[in-house]
């Protein structure tokens, strides 16, 4: 769910952002008028989807992303390019995604965007705030589009049998062992 509607909000949210700049002059004024009204619709329909999925995301995973002592062993490797290093269920790089690019980030986006679609009671939205909310939440949503892009390459093409572990939340002993090593050993003593 999350995955999704990051997704849909990151195609709407660009198309909002920079679509009058390469859209509107290819198909016109009018054409650009109804697909921006259908896209700013979609963009403030999944908006709340986005930010429970983001909560839940983090209640579920928050455990296993806690900083440990091979993370630093791991990020002064180069992820691996320096030398293997073993890494616990999810290894320094994916906690990085997990801290800045979901939790952080994921929760500037949605609280910019709750300013933004005016529904945070309570708040007075004066020109300078909605100004505001406007600047943080583009700045935030290009970089986790940033970020998130760097993510689906490594989960998909970047890493072989990276893709089958996020699709089904399973992958294969051997690249368990491989690529988490920490983890898959506490796995098949019984410890998790």
């Amino acid at each position: 769910t999350m995955a999704y509607s990051f997704v849909a909000l990151a195609i709407t949210g660009i198309f909002i952002l920079f679509g009058k700049h390469f859209l509107m002059p290819i198909i016109g004024h009018a054409v650009y008028g109804i697909i921006l009204y259908i896209f700013k619709n979609v963009h403030n329909l999944v908006g709340p989807i986005f930010t429970l999925s983001v909560i839940v995301f983090f209640g579920l995973m928050v455990k296993d992303n806690m900083p440990q002592k091979g993370d630093l062993a791991w990020l002064k490797s180069g992820g691996g390019i320096f030398g293997h290093v073993d890494a616990a269920r999810f290894n320094a790089g994916e906690k990085i995604w997990f801290w800045a690019g979901v939790t952080i980030l994921g929760m500037v986006v949605s609280g910019s965007g709750w300013v933004l679609d005016m529904i945070v009671p309570n708040m007075e939205y004066w020109r300078g705030t909605m100004q505001l909310a406007n600047i943080i939440h583009g700045v935030a949503a290009i970089l986790m589009t940033v970020m998130a892009m760097g993510h689906i390459y490594v989960g998909s093409i970047g890493m072989e049998g990276a893709l089958q572990g996020m699709k089904t939340g399973y992958v294969d002993e051997a690249w368990g062992k491989e690529h988490h090593e920490l983890w898959y050993n506490d796995v098949k003593s019984g410890k998790l």
